[in-house]
């Protein structure tokens, strides 16, 4: 491993099928994922809502109503910490690149 950054803009996340995404999601605290989604493409931020359970979604959802006024050093500080988690779960290889795609690798 490098320990160079994947993932250098947020769009990239575009490129993640759904259980990339989902590991993302589940590794992401809720106020990260709620300050991220308050500053990101709507796009994107449906498929990552998508992947969440049920009740992990309606917190997420309730977290961004209540920090809807947070600034936006601290959405764009959300931000960098999901492209850095993001990067973690690829140096795990439970996220694989392939060209500009990102696939979520099952476990065993």
């Amino acid at each position: 491993m490098s320990g160079e950054q994947v993932l250098e803009k947020i769009e990239q996340l575009s490129y993640f099928d759904n259980l990339a995404l989902y590991y993302l999601c589940n590794e992401t605290p809720p106020q990260t994922l709620a300050l991220a989604f308050l500053e990101m493409d709507q796009k994107i931020c449906g498929s990552m809502l998508g992947v969440l359970e049920v009740k992990r979604r309606k917190y997420v959802h309730e977290l961004m109503a209540i920090q809807q006024n947070v600034s936006s050093e601290d959405k764009k500080a959300a931000i960098n910490g999901l492209l850095l988690i993001a990067d973690g779960l690829i140096s795990r290889n439970l996220i694989r690149k392939k060209g500009q795609f990102f696939f979520g690798d099952k476990k065993d």
